[in-house]
């Protein structure tokens, strides 16, 4: 009975400590980022798109899921004809599925899809230790940039994986990135886009603070001949 007793007592304890881990795994939290850029059909005026895009913008009050939600006008230096993107952060990969078949998100879907030329998606878990606030903090009048890589034929996942991973850690050392995250794509229509990366900054002007930084530069060097195509979508997002 003694043995029994020193049994469950020690079960509880391993009890408990399992709870414990479970607990500090779950207040570690990382994000499911959602990207889309919108490439409307030629003669789709100019103010019908923009409308359809504050449509889009106010789902964020209407989709619980929705944990951060930016739709702004694509100002990158080469757009690729993308004129608008989106930026959606979710708490789990699931929530973006309960956010696609949400009746509002597919009332918006049937008026946005007959209009539109292409579109391009960029899902990931950012890698590393992405320390963001995504989420959470409140980025109200901040500029967003994004990017898409693709890479040529030829550069072996492991060498992507690692320059992908020197990208992320930038995060740490330049001062004007308020968030970096970066992970690869498993978006449904990625258009051979293997990687993508969300930056956010307090102002327009510190996304050429960071495009001049002597480790960005560096970081640059090693990935630009090693690329078979990227897409830049850079906005402030409607409503701020």
């Amino acid at each position: 009975m003694k043995s029994r007793r020193n049994f469950i007592k020690l079960s509880s304890l391993a009890a408990l400590g399992f709870e414990s881990i479970a607990q500090a795994a779950a207040k570690k939290k990382t994000p499911f980022i959602h990207g889309f850029n919108f490439k409307f059909k030629r003669g789709v005026p100019e103010n019908e798109i923009a409308f359809l895009m504050k449509e889009l913008a106010a789902l964020k009050s209407k989709i619980p899921v929705l944990k951060e939600f930016f739709i702004g006008k694509n100002i990158a230096k080469r757009t690729h004809g993308f004129q608008y993107g989106e930026i959606a952060v979710f708490n789990k990969k699931e929530d973006l599925m309960t956010y696609e078949k949400h009746p509002e998100h597919q009332k918006l879907v049937r008026k946005i899809l007959p209009r539109l030329e292409i579109g391009n998606g960029m899902d990931f878990f950012p890698i590393g230790e992405p320390n963001t606030k995504l989420g959470d903090a409140n980025y109200k009048g901040n500029f967003v940039h994004a990017f898409n890589f693709k890479f040529k034929a030829g550069v072996s996942n492991d060498e992507i994986a690692e320059l992908m991973n020197e990208l992320a850690e930038l995060k740490g050392k330049i001062p004007v990135l308020k968030e970096l995250v970066v992970g690869k794509n498993e978006a449904h229509w990625h258009r051979g886009f293997q990687y993508g990366q969300i930056s956010i900054f307090e102002k327009k002007e510190d996304l050429m603070t960071y495009d001049k930084h002597p480790e960005h530069q560096k970081l640059v060097r090693k990935i630009i001949p090693k690329l078979a195509g990227g897409n830049s979508m850079d906005f402030i997002p409607i409503g701020t």
